[in-house]
């Protein structure tokens, strides 16, 4: 059977998948999409140019060639999976459009990715990194992630209007992430089941309203110089916390504090370690952590229930992560 190929399949493989990359603006985010950009003019671009590639003339041993060669200098295999995946995606939509009748990149053998095993502290560890934590900068977003499991570019892109005192809750909807050195903040984030509401404990809304008077205070201090962000984690003059100051910060007061190296985002599965060691079923706070789950979600009942009172963060930083959740105070 002869297969069918449209009179766009003349197109060289790099000019269409140029186009496609400026289609897929409305579909990824902006850093996403600076990251497609990349692989696209850094390594795709260079490589199927020189080898005068249409979609007609596309074969699966163009994408191999390709992945070897990106292999063979050194690429990791993550990296490598992702170029693949990228254009994978590209030529799927050419497929989806008629202009070829298969996907020439199916079917390539990819180098076998090695899983990444992050560190994360103990309760003794969160507790001494809490109390160094105090009077830094990006305190409040320490407290957060040490204590709540909150991403990054959750910490960084929450703002005081989604903090409901009367409610006793926060709602997940907003976030800060880099792009091209550029901190881009937009009502969206990582995955759907990230939009989330979550409790806040008694100890949680009191370091809160502690913060919120602080940076009153110096609103009133600074005046007209102010910067009136509305996020909660920012510096003294009111400016927001970038993302990647909130990581130099961090590995500047696990210094500070003798502990060991570990990544920021490794805050978040030392909670959720110290909860599994506390007892809690994955189940019962997956929605929390605004993880994909095909279970049913726990409820916010459920979710109350493992932030009970304890003391403030700030004033009882001897306190662990599960503390912190379960109410297992002694």
């Amino acid at each position: 059977m002869r297969l069918r190929y449209s009179t766009e399949a003349k197109t060289p493989f790099a000019d269409f998948m140029d186009r496609w990359l400026t289609q897929m603006k409305t579909q990824v985010r902006e850093n996403t999409m600076d990251g497609y950009r990349y692989a696209f003019e850094k390594h795709i671009k260079p490589f199927f140019t020189a080898r005068g590639t249409t979609l007609a003339t596309a074969r699966p041993m163009d994408f191999q060639d390709f992945v070897n060669l990106k292999f063979d200098q050194g690429l990791s295999p993550t990296s490598i999976v992702k170029f693949h995946s990228i254009m994978h995606k590209c030529l799927k939509y050419a497929v989806a459009l008629q202009i070829i009748p298969t996907n020439p990149s199916d079917n390539v053998m990819l180098p076998k990715r090695t899983r990444f095993r992050g560190q994360v502290y103990d309760r003794t560890q969160i507790n001494i990194f809490l109390a160094a934590a105090l009077q830094s900068p990006a305190e409040a977003a320490f407290v957060l992630a040490a204590t709540y499991g909150l991403r990054r570019s959750e910490c960084a892109g929450l703002r005081w209007r989604a903090v409901d005192f009367r409610a006793r809750s926060m709602i997940i909807n907003h976030t800060a992430v880099l792009s091209s050195g550029r901190v881009i903040y937009a009502d969206s984030v990582k995955t759907k089941s990230s939009y989330r509401t979550l409790p806040l404990s008694d100890s949680l809304r009191r370091y809160l309203t502690d913060l919120r008077r602080r940076q009153n205070a110096n609103r009133k201090k600074y005046g007209k110089a102010y910067c009136q962000s509305d996020y909660v984690c920012c510096r003294e003059d009111g400016s927001p916390l970038r993302p990647d100051y909130i990581s130099r910060e961090f590995e500047r007061v696990c210094r500070r504090a003798c502990l060991p190296r570990i990544r920021f985002h490794d805050l978040r599965h030392s909670v959720a370690t110290i909860l599994l060691q506390q007892g809690f079923r994955s189940s019962r706070f997956r929605t929390g952590w605004g993880i994909p789950t095909s279970p049913p979600q726990p409820t916010f009942t459920h979710m109350c229930r493992m932030w009970k009172r304890y003391p403030s963060p700030r004033a009882q930083h001897r306190l662990s992560a599960a503390d912190v959740h379960s109410g297992n105070v002694t």
